[in-house]
Parts: C-alpha cells; sequence; structure tokens
C-alpha cells in the first residue's frame, strides 16, 4: 500500500520515485504531439520545403498514448481503493484539481491571445460558421463541456474525454473491487457497439457523443494493462514488446490524420490503443521485473514531470517563437528551419519546466493538502 501511495502522489503533483517508466511514456507522449506541431508551423515558413517530413503529422497518436496511460495509472493507483463515497470523492477531487487549473491557465493565455488579435476572448473568425456565441463558447471551453466548436485552445478536446473518463471511473469507485471489472466491460462493450453502428462523428461536439465516443476505448485498453499488471502477470513482457512494436509502425504507416472521415477516430482507437497498451504493460513490466528504471534517461522523466504543462503549453509557445524567429527572416533556409526547430523545441521545454516549478506543482501540493484535510484517511479504518 505504501508503494501506491507514494505513487499517487507522484501522479498529483507529489515526489516522483516509482514507475519512472511510466513518467517516460508520458514525456515522450507530449514530445511526440510537439513535433507534429512543429511539423506544421515549420511546413508553413519553409520556402525550401520543411525539415520535418509530413510523417510526423503521426506525432498526434501521443495523445492516444496518453488516454492509454490515463487508464492504467488509474487502476493502478485505486486498485486496492474500497467501496464508498469518501474515497470516490476524494478521487474525483484529485481529478479535478490536476486538470483544470493549468487547463485555465493556458486557456486564459488563449483567450488573451485572441483578445490582442480580435477584440474579443475568442477567435472570432471560427465561430463565424458555427451556430455559438462567443460568451457560450468560451465559459464551455474553460469547463470543458462540449460543444460545436472546439474550446478556446484546441488542445482542450482531448482534455474533455480525460474529464469524462475520471466522472465514469468515479462512479465505478463506488462499487465493490470485485465488481470494478465487469463494469469496466460492460463500458467497453456500449462504446464497442456505439462504434460499430456509427454513432459518433469525428469530434465530440455533445454530450451524448461525448459518453459513446470510440476513443474511449483507449483509456479502457490501459485499464486492461493496469489490471493484469496489478494481478502480477508479468511473464508476457516480451512478447507484449514485440507486438506492441510491430503495431505501433504498422499504425503509423497506415493512419492517414489528415483525414476528415468522420470514421478516423474508431480507425485510429484501433490502431494506436492496442499498441500502445501493450507497449505501456510491457515497459511497466520490464521496469518491475528487471533493472531497466536504472536506466532510463533522467531528462525523459524530468520531462514527464513537466508533461501536463508541455502538452498544453508548447503549441503556443512555438507559435511565438516561429512568430519572432521567421519575423526576421526574409527567405528561411534549411539552417533556419534547424535552428527555429532547436529554438522551439528547447524553449517550449524549459517553458514546461518553468510552469510545473512555478505553478502546477505548487498548487497540486496545495490540493494534496486540501485532499488530505477534507478526505482523511484516517476516517477509513480500512486505509
Amino acid at each position: 500500500m505504501n508503494f501506491i501511495l507514494k505513487f499517487h502522489a507522484e501522479h498529483t503533483g507529489g515526489h516522483v520515485g516509482q514507475l519512472k517508466s511510466i513518467q517516460v511514456l508520458r514525456a515522450l507522449a507530449a514530445i511526440a504531439v510537439m513535433f507534429a506541431h512543429l511539423h506544421g508551423i515549420e511546413a508553413r515558413q519553409a520556402s525550401d520545403g520543411p525539415l520535418l517530413s509530413s510523417a510526423w503529422i503521426s506525432g498526434v497518436s501521443g495523445v492516444d498514448l496518453f488516454f492509454v496511460i490515463s487508464g492504467f495509472v488509474m487502476v493502478w493507483v485505486t486498485r486496492d481503493t474500497p467501496a464508498g463515497r469518501t474515497e470516490a470523492a476524494r478521487f474525483l477531487f484529485a481529478r479535478v484539481t490536476r486538470i483544470y487549473p493549468l487547463w485555465w491557465l493556458f486557456a486564459g493565455a488563449m483567450s488573451l491571445y485572441f483578445y490582442m488579435i480580435y477584440g474579443t476572448p475568442w477567435d472570432t473568425e471560427s465561430l463565424a460558421a458555427l451556430v455559438v456565441s462567443g460568451p457560450e463558447h468560451l465559459w464551455k471551453s474553460f469547463l470543458l463541456i462540449p460543444h460545436d466548436a472546439f474550446p478556446v485552445l484546441v488542445l482542450g478536446w482531448t482534455l474533455m474525454h480525460e474529464m469524462y473518463f475520471y466522472l465514469v471511473f468515479t462512479l465505478i469507485l463506488l462499487w465493490p473491487e470485485r465488481y470494478r471489472p465487469y463494469a469496466f466491460l460492460a463500458w467497453a462493450g456500449i462504446i464497442a457497439i456505439a462504434a460499430s453502428a456509427k454513432m459518433t462523428g469525428f469530434y465530440a461536439s455533445d454530450l451524448l457523443s461525448l459518453a459513446l465516443f470510440p476513443m474511449t476505448l483507449e483509456f479502457l485498453f490501459g485499464v486492461a494493462a493496469g489490471y493484469a499488471l496489478k494481478h502480477g502477470l508479468t511473464q508476457f513482457k516480451w512478447p507484449a514488446l514485440g507486438l506492441g512494436l510491430i503495431w505501433l509502425i504498422a499504425a503509423i504507416n497506415l493512419i492517414d490524420f489528415e483525414s476528415t472521415k468522420a470514421g478516423l477516430p474508431l480507425v485510429r482507437t484501433l490502431a494506436f490503443g492496442p499498441a500502445f497498451a501493450l507497449l505501456t504493460y510491457a515497459i511497466v513490466a520490464l521496469e518491475q521485473t528487471t533493472r531497466l528504471g536504472m536506466h532510463l534517461p533522467p531528462l525523459l522523466v524530468r520531462i514527464g514531470d513537466w508533461s501536463y504543462s508541455l502538452y498544453l503549453g508548447h503549441l503556443l509557445v512555438i507559435s511565438a517563437v516561429a512568430r519572432i524567429f521567421f519575423g526576421f527572416v526574409d527567405q528561411p533556409g534549411l539552417w533556419d528551419n534547424a535552428l527555429f526547430l532547436a529554438l522551439g523545441m528547447v524553449i517550449a521545454i524549459a517553458a514546461s519546466a518553468l510552469t510545473y516549478e512555478m505553478f502546477e506543482k505548487p498548487l497540486l501540493n496545495r490540493a494534496r493538502k486540501l485532499r488530505s484535510k477534507w478526505f482523511d484517511l484516517s476516517t477509513n479504518p480500512k486505509k
């Protein structure tokens, strides 16, 4: 139980010292998404063609890895949590304080940018074609409520799915542990039926489509990996690693992220979800049964700590770097592009570290103290 509590502290802003493999996977997920956006910005600015090929667009699959990791971690830290409203409320409080404050910081920064450009704290050009008012768009964005427009900071669409997963997970925590796997299976079955019936489109624009969206299966793939390791099933790590790598390579080569077809979310889920679940299971199992944790790059572990800040903030940072950098370069060549990519990556990571240390970590520490005060573990003798 001490191990689980330590890892829970890590996941909610405490000291990092357990499951370094998960932190590395988080780092890789955030970096992959960042490189996808670096490619997009470089391609718009390059006169001689971008250094990063269009293959880097597949980096947006880092989102799929984040979803799998979330499912895995939530099972890992709650496996021995007894049923009850107090524990469920404690869990939900931890997730809300983990997701919303940093989201509000970066969504607010994006709103400020729009205000400076358009005179309104939203993208007037994007909203012009939609039947949604600016104020409605803004408050729904900040609360992560789905609507016809993407959130004010477009990356927030993924957080809508995260919060939906956490809300349903909270309800499942009300059940005794022995019933929870059946609840997850039933949940997966509902999503699978909805996906096969094509009940959702390309984007979850309302609560029903959010509830039935096929990418929820990626969280549940992570849940399955979490249950496998919590039951000590580590003997399949090497086959899982090999199959996961083969599956991932095939997915990268087959999935076209530039497609706008309505079926892409389901195809994307089936392509990347199982691959990342297998790899997450394999890498954590290797850390548990070998000396892998001692050989993981410390910098990647640290970037894993900063990954939420990096994920939400990198697009703002590299866009600002591009605006300034290419403002001084009339005809950017390959060396200019290389310098931009290096600057964009380094500054984005540095900014995420600064945001984590000065905003995210102190706030999470404060939230953890409030959680201990309001949901005192001593009131539950089973804990």
